[in-house]
């Protein structure tokens, strides 16, 4: 068959069969507009770090990823830096270390549950918290986050009866640009603790939380954050804190500068006896493991 009487029968069937020819139009899906994401931007994007539900010891009104477990390590020191910087090496080596070990998870998108251990140093306990964490509003409609958190304090004791409190927390935070973050809030426990409150002191303890985080770069942030008691036992000074922060694919490290040891609800809420200059140092690392 020739060229031409080839071309002569395909017009013929095109004609004949009008919706084999179009079959193949009619697979074509319609093209989406996708937003393209400029690469300074995607450097910030919150996919590619850890979603940061507190800042050094201040919780967020922000809940672990569902369905995602956060590990979280911290270590303080003891000896204030100034006593002897050089022999024992800004206080690592200077003993009564307060190691604390975390675990949360994402039950929902917006409640998370977690479980926190500190060991005794001065204490003849163990402190155990156990807390459940759910948020309330969203800063896309709300203007800030809000949560509300609260759950129980177990004190375990060696050689003596253990005890048990419990506490609450309001927690309200807001983001600007990805670059900042501030947060406040409320803090009860019904049974304070830290290294100078007494048998004689009131058991109960009231304080106001606050903080800020300051992106400076994708991997690198700034954070300063403050306990003061308000009502009930507090000693006298507030508790502060700063850090700086590396961040990297759902991975945390921070380098930390303190007054306190006390890192559980019931510590932070009593205030310490230390004065501001007499800091302490440490680290956190925190790890998310999604499911």
């Amino acid at each position: 068959m020739s060229f031409p009487r080839i071309l002569a029968l395909l017009a013929c069937l095109s004609v004949a069969f009008p919706s084999v020819a179009l079959a193949g139009a009619d697979e074509i899906e319609e093209i989406e507009d996708v937003e393209v994401t400029s690469p300074a931007d995607a450097a910030w994007a919150e996919s590619n770090f850890p979603l940061g539900e507190r800042l050094v010891n201040v919780p967020l009104a922000v809940t672990t990823r569902e369905r995602t477990f956060l590990f979280v390590i911290d270590h303080r020191t003891w000896a204030p830096v100034r006593t002897n910087p050089f022999s024992d090496f800004l206080g690592f080596d200077s003993g009564l270390l307060k190691i604390g070990l975390g675990l949360r998870y994402g039950v929902l998108d917006r409640l998370d549950v977690g479980l926190y251990r500190l060991n005794n140093g001065l204490e003849a306990f163990d402190t155990w918290e156990l807390d459940a964490r759910a948020r309330l509003l969203d800063h896309e409609w709300a203007y800030v986050d809000a949560a509300l958190r609260g759950g129980l304090t177990w004190f375990a004791h060696e050689h003596a009866q253990d005890a048990v409190a419990g506490f609450g927390q309001l927690l309200v935070t807001r983001t600007w640009l990805g670059r900042v973050t501030a947060t406040t809030g409320l803090l009860f426990h019904s049974d304070s603790t830290n290294d100078s409150k007494t048998n004689l002191d009131k058991d109960w303890s009231i304080a106001v939380p606050a903080g800020v985080e300051v992106r400076i770069l994708p991997w690198l942030a700034w954070d300063l954050e403050g306990c003061y008691a308000v009502a009930g036992y507090g000693s006298k000074y507030p508790v502060l804190t700063t850090a700086v922060k590396f961040l990297t694919n759902r991975h945390t490290f921070s380098l930390v500068v303190t007054n306190t040891q006390y890192l559980a609800a019931d510590g932070l809420v009593a205030n310490t006896e230390r004065r501001p200059s007499d800091v302490i140092v440490g680290f956190t690392i925190t790890r998310e493991l999604p499911l």
